[in-house]
């Protein structure tokens, strides 16, 4: 087999980019303190989870784990052991401590590095808990472990749909207690709707109440899970009181600026996609621009090209949004002319008085263009920040220290 290598990893840095995403830590900060103030007038003892996986949602985990280190976060979860030995480095680099739950599947061979690393790995089902405690055990270590259950998303999880299947995990969880080299510190659930009104409201309820019914019967059976979380971003933000908050809020997509319901709070974008303008010319009525002349011009138009496609995660379906040219005379909106291509893409500037050089916000000054550019795409916020490639530099703002 040959060596496992990672795409564009062997490119060096540039001295000058073309294309960038600028990274605000001041605004992650002040993202995760007004998060933090919302959950703790509610209940000041429920501990924040800062979601880091994907790289921090394509932000850049080093970074972004050292920044809310300074906030005072004390707890990370990450998708896969892979991310969560990133984020302890991160951690030991400035000399701090935490905890990092990793939410999805680590084979059980890696038990042994999951012990040394201190990392808590997630109990996915009653089988996956044998395998986990046998392998722990081959190594004579201890692994952290947090359960997830399956009360309705149907991922991963030990099942708990209704009140058959509650009892069965129940009795799962409860035969756990001989397994002396897993350690069970946590339980969670996911919610899979917790960003919609109506219908959707009501069976996050209904989810919340199956885990709510399954930590109360391990309660009555002596086995107290100590750690219990089940909020995401929206979750946390809906609702009223701490009954659905537990122990722990997990907070993902609010903390880089996206709301995923109407809170109220001023998050701000943490990451701001940015390219420059490096040609520009005229094309006349009829011309065609890009592959296809699937966008024709209706009259004579000036044409800047960006040095951006969708190889740096534009996707080619942003083809036609809208998008900002910081001009010599204030920031314009133009569109995107023709289709984006791997590398570059064209923008209709006609009247704007754009020039080489001009530096072009593809999104990131206001929360809405992300969410636009998501749309074009028939997609989420989400998608879009992680989208943006690894091929395209991250330049951080804000230096982590107390303002």
């Amino acid at each position: 087999m040959e060596p496992s290598y990672r795409i564009h990893s062997a490119l060096p840095l540039p001295s000058r980019p073309r294309t960038w995403a600028a990274i605000d830590l001041t605004a992650l900060r002040t993202n995760y303190r007004l998060l933090r103030g919302r959950i703790w007038e509610r209940n000041r003892k429920i501990r924040p989870i800062a979601v880091v996986k994907a790289d921090a949602y394509g932000h850049g985990a080093p970074a972004c784990v050292r920044a809310l280190l300074q906030e005072g976060c004390d707890c990370f979860a990450v998708s896969c052991v892979e991310e969560a030995v990133a984020v302890r480095r991160a951690c030991l680099s400035v000399g701090k401590s935490a905890d990092v739950l990793i939410l999805g599947y680590t084979d059980p061979s890696e038990a042994e590095r999951l012990a040394e690393e201190g990392l808590i790995q997630t109990v996915l089902s009653e089988e996956y808990a044998a395998r986990l405690q046998a392998a722990a055990a081959r190594t004579g270590v201890a692994v952290r472990v947090h359960l997830a259950l399956d009360t309705g998303m149907n991922r991963i999880g030990f099942p708990a749909r209704n009140r058959g299947e509650i009892g069965q995990t129940v009795n799962a969880i409860f035969s756990m207690r001989v397994y002396e080299n897993l350690h069970i510190e946590g339980m969670f659930t996911h919610l899979s709707r917790a960003d919609e009104a109506g219908e959707g409201a009501a069976f996050t309820e209904e989810q919340t109440r199956r885990f709510r019914a399954v930590r109360n019967r391990l309660r009555n059976r002596g086995t107290a899970v100590p750690f219990c979380h089940v909020c995401n971003s929206a979750a946390a933000l809906t609702g009223s009181g701490d009954d659905r908050l537990f122990d722990g809020v997990r907070l993902g997509i609010a903390l880089y600026g996206v709301s995923p319901v109407d809170s109220g709070l001023p998050l701000i974008p943490v990451m701001r996609l940015c390219s420059v303008v490096t040609h520009i010319h005229r094309v006349s009525g009829g011309e065609g621009v890009g592959y296809g002349a699937a966008w024709r011009a209706d009259g004579e138009r000036v044409i800047a090209t960006l040095p951006i496609g969708y190889a740096d995660g534009f996707m080619r379906a942003y083809s036609g949004a809208n998008v900002t040219v910081e001009t010599s005379r204030g920031p314009r909106r133009v569109p995107v002319a023709g289709r984006v291509c791997m590398d570059q893409c064209m923008l209709d500037v006609t009247g704007t008085a754009a020039r080489v050089g001009d530096v072009v916000t593809l999104f990131g000054n206001d929360p809405r263009e992300l969410s636009e550019l998501a749309a074009k795409a028939g997609s989420i916020e989400y998608e879009t920040l992680c989208s943006v490639s690894a091929r395209v530099p991250r330049v951080y703002a804000g230096d982590g220290k107390e303002t």
